[in-house]
């Protein structure tokens, strides 16, 4: 044993030992792992001590080398040692038998002395052990047994994935999955979206979202609330969605689109005076300005007079106090061009609308509306052509604007 052969006398035997044990953390440092794990078997058959027999079978395992012999002598000292139920005994030689290919060798002494009473980590790894010899049967019942005292959630995330990858039992998995994720508020993400998974397979996105407003409520991520409103639009449950925000505060802006698009004016005011009374951002005042317009449009086909000078005292404020938006700017135009109350200033919005977007066939459209009101039909003629090129005759009010601007134009 060449180190052996020069080593002190019996009596200095605690001295070789530590000599030897320096030597092997030597080699293990400058990955000399042969000779490494060479010295720990030295040591080994100097002591007797199972700590540096675990070492050593460990080096083979790394080396992928020695293995029977490392098994060997593993099993030997099991033999001897009956009374031994150190766990890392087990891991160490199941794990050789692993690399060796004797999975059923593996599987028996997992079963003997991992499988159960041992820590979550051992009895998840037999059940890997059996999904690897096809027996995910076998493994969903250790996983079970295991669950049921642990409630561990690593050992219920594997138990779900046996059940519904392996066995096809997806409606087992997701009850089971669900039921610990009502039973506790500190599950892990991976929890819940390992349920959004299995929901997603089966098409359930109403759980899906349902998960995601769980999501929410306890961390108000954005890509939460951005999947929360994906699937809900996908769906099509705008008031699914607007309920959701209105319980979640925090989201003004979002839900101001919202309440636009299903048209809750009165609503969509109240934010936008909020968010102007916030910011000072002028484009809320615009917001406003035309929100007040397309309620009084909605109560009613004929807007008052007290409403459109409503509409333009905020809107002349909004571009005051700096607004420079080519939406605004063709909105307000439009309207001061539509109901005849400033022509003039409505053709200077919409051409400084059109400055910014040039070849946008709506702000050509009401320039085209605003010369014919002029009395400059040619004109408003040669605009409304490039318009009714582009976006055809399906839009009523572009089909009411041609008609009275060609026959202007011809009468000319």
């Amino acid at each position: 044993m060449g180190f052996l052969a020069n080593a002190a006398p019996i009596e200095n035997l605690k001295y070789t030992e530590d000599m030897l044990i320096i030597q092997a953390l030597i080699g293990e440092e400058s990955g000399e792992l042969s000779k490494s794990r060479k010295l720990y078997e030295e040591l080994y058959q100097l002591t007797g001590k199972k700590e540096y027999l675990i070492q050593e079978a460990k080096g083979a395992l790394l080396q992928k080398d020695n293995l029977s012999h490392s098994i060997d002598s593993l099993v030997k000292w099991i033999t001897k040692h009956p009374e031994d139920r150190d766990v890392s005994l087990y891991r160490m030689l199941v794990a050789l038998y692993i690399e060796q290919g004797s999975l059923v060798d593996a599987e028996n002494v997992a079963d003997e002395y991992l499988a159960e009473d041992t820590p979550i980590e051992d009895q998840m790894a037999v059940a890997a052990l059996k999904i690897g010899l096809n027996k995910p049967e076998e493994a969903v019942e250790l996983l079970k047994k295991s669950y049921k005292k642990s409630d561990d959630e690593r050992v219920l995330l594997q138990l779900v994935n046996v059940l519904e990858g392996d066995l096809k039992k997806s409606k087992e998995a997701i009850a089971l999955l669900s039921n610990y994720l009502n039973r506790y508020n500190n599950a892990s993400i991976g929890a819940y979206f390992k349920l959004i998974e299995l929901y997603s397979r089966e098409k359930n996105l109403e759980k899906v979202a349902e998960i995601y407003k769980k999501l929410y409520s306890k961390d108000p991520q954005k890509y939460f609330l951005q999947k929360i409103i994906e699937i809900s639009l996908y769906r099509n449950d705008i008031d699914g969605v607007i309920f959701f925000l209105e319980q979640n505060k925090g989201n003004e802006e979002i839900l101001f689109t919202f309440y636009k698009e299903k048209k809750r004016f009165v609503k969509a005011i109240e934010i936008a005076q909020k968010l102007y009374k916030k910011s000072k951002n002028p484009k809320w005042l615009a917001e406003e300005s035309m929100l007040i317009y397309e309620n009084a449009k909605q109560q009613s086909k004929a807007v008052s007079p007290h409403v459109l000078k409503q509409m333009g005292e905020l809107m002349e404020e909004a571009i005051k106090k700096g607004l420079n938006d080519a939406i605004y700017f063709n909105y307000y135009g439009y309207t001061l061009i539509d109901h005849d109350l400033d022509i003039d200033r409505g053709i200077e919005l919409v051409k400084k609308a059109l400055e910014k977007e040039p070849n946008n066939t709506y702000y050509l459209d009401s320039l085209a509306w605003g010369l014919y009101k002029k009395g400059k039909c040619d004109k408003a003629y040669e605009i409304m052509k490039q318009v009714v090129a582009q976006e055809g005759l399906s839009e009523e009010e572009i089909k009411i604007h041609w008609d009275l601007i060609r026959q202007c134009y011809i009468k000319k």
